[in-house]
């Protein structure tokens, strides 16, 4: 019996240790992609490419970007359709100078993650 016990107890260590390799190989990640420069009132496009493990993610439920300028809230979100090889995108213009923050909800299996990028609008450099 007590043989037995050892035994189980080994194989529900390796259940757990495999189940946790699974699911960390399967998180939803998300990389936003967004011109090097971007001027104040320019349309520019914003991409996040979304991954599961090393699978591009080609039917997420739901993908939208909120840009905030420092300083400010902005509660408006920005639905972005898919594109193919799992990047998911939308046009945006940057009405002023400064500093924003952008951030992508993407929705995965009805799980929802948030991935951000700082970016600076302003004057190109000479």
């Amino acid at each position: 019996m007590k043989k037995l016990s050892i035994v189980l107890f080994v194989l529900m260590i390796a259940i757990v240790g495999c189940s946790k390799n699974d699911s960390s190989s399967k998180e939803v990640k998300g990389t936003i992609e967004v011109p090097e420069s971007i001027q104040a009132n320019e349309q520019v496009k914003l991409k996040v490419l979304v991954t599961q493990g090393d699978k591009k993610v080609e039917n997420a439920d739901d993908v939208q970007f909120q840009v905030e300028k420092e300083g400010y809230i902005n509660q408006e979100m920005t639905k972005a359709p898919h594109e193919g090889k799992g990047v998911y995108s939308t046009d945006y213009t940057f009405k002023e100078e400064g500093e924003y923050m952008i951030t992508a909800h993407v929705t995965v299996d009805g799980d929802m993650k948030m991935f951000t990028k700082k970016v600076e609008v302003g004057k190109s450099k000479e």
